[in-house]
């Protein structure tokens, strides 16, 4: 696909069919991830945990349903794959930094024909359980911030033609 391809091609899927990701093209999506702009080139800052083991995705899945008292909650739509990205960074810088990894991923995963999805609530209620950060195998000193889920869609997406918020405002400054 051209780039340009991609960017409008990338969708955020919410049904994932049940079956593996191959290991080579997890890997492309990691990859995608190491070519991010990082402040400071300080990729020491961050670490990938992947997470395929089903239990796993259930707890996490079951920690969100607790926390909004929706027992049905399943903020990983059913992915196979999750990539949780850490920081040892605090605050903004650490966040950004993250964000940057995350998007070259989704488009990665878009390049791909694989779904994703940008997850981030269903982080800051893991963050929240040390039995959980020590599953995902968070070493000491990082937070989980964000992460992504990727798989296969259930159903092919149709590519959006324009932005949903087609009304940003862009000002040209000559």
């Amino acid at each position: 696909m051209q780039f340009s391809e991609v960017l409008k091609a990338r969708v955020s899927t919410r049904d994932f069919a049940d079956c593996p990701v191959p290991e080579t093209a997890v890997r492309y999506v990691l990859d995608a991830a190491l070519y991010a702009p990082v402040g400071m080139h300080r990729f020491d800052t961050l670490h990938l945990s992947v997470i395929t083991n089903k239990e796993l995705l259930e707890r996490i899945r079951q920690a969100v349903a607790k926390a909004t008292g929706d027992e049905h909650a399943d903020p990983l739509h059913g992915a196979p794959v999750l990539i949780v990205v850490s920081s040892s960074q605090e605050g903004e810088i650490g966040a950004l930094n993250v964000s940057c990894l995350i998007e070259n991923m989704l488009l990665a995963a878009t390049d791909l024909g694989l779904g994703n999805l940008y997850v981030r609530g269903a982080i800051d209620v893991s963050a929240k359980d040390e039995s959980l950060v020590k599953a995902m195998r968070v070493p000491d000193g990082f937070k989980p911030v964000a992460s992504v889920a990727l798989g296969y869609a259930n159903a092919p997406a149709s590519p959006r033609k324009t932005p949903k918020n087609d009304v940003t405002a862009i000002d040209y400054v000559k």
